[in-house]
């Protein structure tokens, strides 16, 4: 047919309707390869994977290989065509189709790029869903942490080749001039610096894990995340804070869950004219109610603290079992100061002053 090969731009009608075609096949075809591969590759692993989700699997895998698949046969369709001579220039020697094919190359580079990334994911993906019975929270937490580092890594030389390749730089050139400004930014990302450094004394000492529940500064809270710049913590009030990992390795941090138990303490005011008799018989009284719970309370002492003019303090201290759930260790004190006051009645001993309960870490 005639018009098949008319010419329109250094190519011909035909050429442009096979490039056409071919994108078009692949676009609809990249998404039945892309499921077919995941597939194969899901079986191939399943064995060996643990409790791995597939619908997780599909979204790390699939998404990328289509991208991949997709730009490799548009580019190499588009790469049957001539560059047209209307749309050649230059800039600084460089020419518009050297410009095209640096951009297509970086396209290519970009997307197998993540596609490394997203299979480096599903590879922590597996050896996370092994060690799902895992009795440490944080006994794989090295492996998330070099997860991000090789990430950066990875986009670093993704870059680099995109220099290389796309664009025609000399590396070695090209690193020996940022060595000078990596030398200034050093200066100016200090902090930074410090902050990834203290991430791998953290790694390495493990003054905690994730899992843990720790207390640095004024803030206290569960860590969630150890990550290369900084350190996540769910707060009690279930807010999450971000405590720089130089601030983790230099302040007195307090890992709570190394303790093995933890420490309760009431005090209880009575009028200073109180005789010694009732004071006697209120200590055996409240030691009596400690002993009474010991299922819940591994050892308590009672002992008259002071007197001074304005009351007597009796203090209760007791010890109950780290990891107790909060709404069992908040009944436990409503249950002690309830029976604690309920000695007073028996007794006729009235409280100089409202029992508190303080709480001591």
């Amino acid at each position: 047919m005639k018009f098949l090969d008319q010419v329109y731009f250094d190519n011909s009608v035909r050429n442009y309707l096979i490039v056409l075609i071919t994108i078009f096949v692949a676009f609809v075809l990249k998404r039945i390869i892309s499921k077919y591969a995941a597939a194969l590759l899901f079986r191939l692993v399943k064995k060996n994977a643990g409790r791995l989700d597939k619908l997780r699997f599909n979204s790390l895998i699939i998404k990328p290989t289509e991208r991949l698949l997709f730009v490799l046969i548009s580019l190499f369709a588009i790469d049957r065509l001539n560059f047209p001579q209307q749309l050649m220039f230059s800039i600084h020697k460089v020419t518009s189709q050297d410009i095209v094919e640096g951009i297509a190359s970086a396209i290519i580079i970009i997307s197998f790029i993540s596609l490394i990334i997203r299979f480096m994911d599903f590879l922590v993906l597996i050896i996370k869903s092994k060690a799902l019975n895992a009795n440490t929270p944080g006994e794989h937490q090295l492996l998330f942490f070099f997860k991000d580092l090789i990430r950066v890594v990875i986009i670093i030389i993704g870059f680099a080749f995109i220099l290389k390749i796309s664009f025609g730089l000399n590396i070695g050139n090209l690193l020996t001039g940022l060595s000078i400004v990596g030398a200034a930014l050093a200066l100016a990302a200090k902090e930074s610096i410090e902050n990834l450094i203290a991430s791998f004394i953290i790694f390495f000492d493990k003054p905690f894990e994730t899992g843990d529940l720790v207390k640095v500064n004024s803030f206290s809270g569960t860590v969630e995340r150890i990550g290369l710049r900084s350190t996540r913590l769910r707060t009690v009030e279930k807010s999450m804070v971000t405590v720089p990992n130089k601030q983790m390795v230099d302040s007195i941090l307090d890992n709570w869950s190394m303790r093995d138990v933890v420490r309760n303490e009431i005090k209880t005011y009575v009028s200073p004219q109180t005789s010694s008799e009732d004071l006697e018989k209120l200590i055996a009284g409240i030691k009596e109610i400690l002993l009474s719970k010991k299922e819940k309370i591994q050892t308590h002492s009672v002992y008259l603290q002071e007197i001074n003019n304005d009351n007597a303090i009796i203090a209760i201290i007791y010890f109950t079992k780290f990891g107790m759930a909060l709404d069992d260790l908040n009944q436990l004190r409503q249950d002690i100061n309830v029976d604690i006051r309920k000695l007073h009645e028996k007794h006729e001993i009235k409280p100089a002053a409202p029992t508190t309960v303080k709480i001591v870490s």
